[in-house]
């Protein structure tokens, strides 16, 4: 089966800074496809957000403009948020690390304060 996409014009009214936001979606994608662990996120986040957006605005799918604004936007939102995630990740391990570190220095203190105690 093959779509001439060639032969129909899709159009459909939508927020100006969507088309930024779509490029920006496109540059993440890429990157966050690269790692298959976020490739597999990425893709479970735009299962869900096209799932909602269509089961919100069941109007949507009776028309082919709705139902391509609302893929587009799904990619958009799900592709924003797997990045997001990966960032707060990425600070949760960056303060776990620093943690350890203070972890490992206090039981140090607490170890040479109880050594030097006079009891």
């Amino acid at each position: 089966m093959s779509l001439a996409l060639a032969d129909h014009t899709f159009s459909f009214r939508a927020p100006a800074e969507l088309a930024e936001r779509l490029k920006a979606a496109e540059r993440t994608y890429v990157e966050l496809a690269a790692d298959a662990r976020l490739a597999v996120h990425v893709s479970r986040e735009l299962e869900i957000e096209l799932q909602r957006r269509l089961r919100l605005t069941p109007t949507r799918r009776s028309s082919q403009g709705g139902m391509l604004r609302a893929v587009i936007e799904a990619f958009v939102t799900a592709t924003e948020a797997a990045s997001r995630d990966e960032t707060l990740a990425e600070e949760l391990r960056a303060f776990d690390a620093d943690d350890r570190a203070g972890a490992a220095e206090r039981a140090a203190l607490l170890r040479g304060s109880a050594a030097t105690r006079d009891v």
